[in-house]
């Protein structure tokens, strides 16, 4: 079984800075250093994935961050049709 895709360990190998502002918006931090292509995948990273990075980033620390294997242990992410989706209650 493949792994699931986890946009902030991609983001993070990128040797970007990812974190929430104070109005819950993912900023990122050394975009405009990365090669063209590389930066235009870290920009299609953060439109796909805008909500499951907020459910990362949203975190009493960093170093606290659950991964999307950890989302899905949880229940709080599945994968429908080959996409994440926030379950409802």
């Amino acid at each position: 079984m493949r792994t699931p895709f986890d946009p902030l360990k991609f983001l993070q190998s990128l040797r970007l800075n990812v974190e929430l502002d104070s109005k819950g918006q993912v900023t990122v931090h050394g975009i405009r250093f990365l090669e063209p292509h590389k930066a235009q995948q870290a920009r299609n990273v953060l439109q796909i994935y805008d909500k499951l990075l907020r459910m990362q980033l949203d975190a009493p620390s960093k170093t606290m961050r659950p991964s999307v294997r950890k989302l899905l242990a949880l229940g709080k992410v599945e994968i429908r049709d080959g996409q994440y989706t926030i379950p409802e209650p």
